[in-house]
């Protein structure tokens, strides 16, 4: 299968990175409604822009114009990576969706068109249903395939997670065993590998060491930004945060917790002959589905950026704005 433009452009990206994409995604409920905040960790910048898909627009099955066609039920605003991939994204109903990195994905070559592949699951998600209820009731009806360009020895892999308004909340999995989901309070944390299962099992051998912190308790992270340690350090501080008393409080607080990567931090050595790579924290977007506010911080090569937006007010307009540029105001 071929990928026009922008799916090579997001295929060469990774396979040259060597799939190294790591990010962290976390939601928080309190009594003020429910907040979200992730980071997207890159070794290059992923271009995102702001945009809207609206209700009505035909979309493809498989992602940039292959596959079959849908029309589109809620209008979303959402962050796309590298063209119109669907990275991180709000519907009008409130409910949210991020798509991860995840290389333990076991999903099938798209055999059809009605096929939603590992690029389109997350907008499809948006454009169609309402809630976690909504979702846990589709996924076994639909199927699923993955794409990848010719000639490249990879595919893109990813997983997802799902928050709406009512503080529900899932992550979903493509594993050897098929299609795993973890929903409630035991999704709340996400980041990439090993599988969700794993994950929280770790996290549960050292739940224990919590209750009476001090700074000086040894939490279970190794303070390391590999997946398992960002899994443990967010799971930790968030269940640490007092209730907010405004919300941009709690969104304030909320996006302190997922680990983000430094700058230029040593990643791998792939082989290459370029020694190891380098990575960081590309972006950060921290949101309220109660009142559609939110804080995307862009910080990567010479951008340090800060956009603020509300989701509801955007919903069914025409647009994209490229979230590279710099719009920190000067006094």
């Amino acid at each position: 299968m071929k990928l026009n433009t922008i799916a090579l452009a997001l295929l060469a990206a990774s396979t040259t990175a060597g799939i190294a994409n790591a990010c962290t995604s976390v939601a928080w409920n309190t009594e003020l409604g429910t907040y979200t905040s992730r980071t997207m960790d890159w070794m290059e910048s992923t271009k995102p822009i702001l945009g809207t898909i609206n209700k009505g627009d035909i979309r493809s099955m498989h992602g940039n114009d292959l596959g079959g066609t849908y029309k589109v039920k809620y209008n979303m605003v959402a962050v796309l990576a590298y063209g119109e991939l669907v990275a991180d994204g709000v519907n009008s109903e409130g409910m949210k969706v991020d798509t991860l990195f995840y290389p333990d994905m076991t999903m099938g070559e798209a055999k059809s068109d009605s096929d939603l592949t590992q690029f389109t699951l997350a907008e499809y998600l948006l454009a169609n249903y309402a809630s976690v209820e909504e979702v846990v009731q589709a996924l076994p009806t639909l199927t699923y395939g993955s794409v990848m360009m010719d000639g490249m020895p990879v595919e893109i892999k990813l997983h997802w997670s799902v928050t709406d308004k009512s503080g529900d909340r899932l992550v979903i999995e493509m594993d050897e065993d098929g299609l795993n989901t973890y929903r409630g309070e035991e999704a709340m944390v996400m980041t990439n590998d090993p599988s969700m299962k794993q994950q929280i099992e770790a996290r549960n051998n050292v739940k224990d060491t919590w209750e009476n912190a001090t700074r000086d308790t040894d939490y279970g992270s190794i303070g390391n930004g590999n997946s398992p340690s960002r899994f443990v350090h967010a799971s930790y501080f968030v269940s640490k945060l007092h209730q907010p008393t405004s919300d941009r409080g709690a969104m304030m607080k909320l996006s302190t917790v997922p680990y983000r990567v430094p700058a230029d931090a040593p990643y791998k050595d792939f082989g290459n002959g370029n020694g190891v790579s380098s990575y960081a924290t590309e972006w950060t977007l921290t949101q309220s589905l109660e009142t559609g506010e939110s804080v995307f911080e862009y910080n990567f090569e010479e951008t340090w950026n800060t956009v603020q937006f509300n989701v509801y007010e955007m919903m069914g307009k025409d647009m994209r704005l490229p979230l590279t540029e710099s719009f920190m105001a000067k006094f």
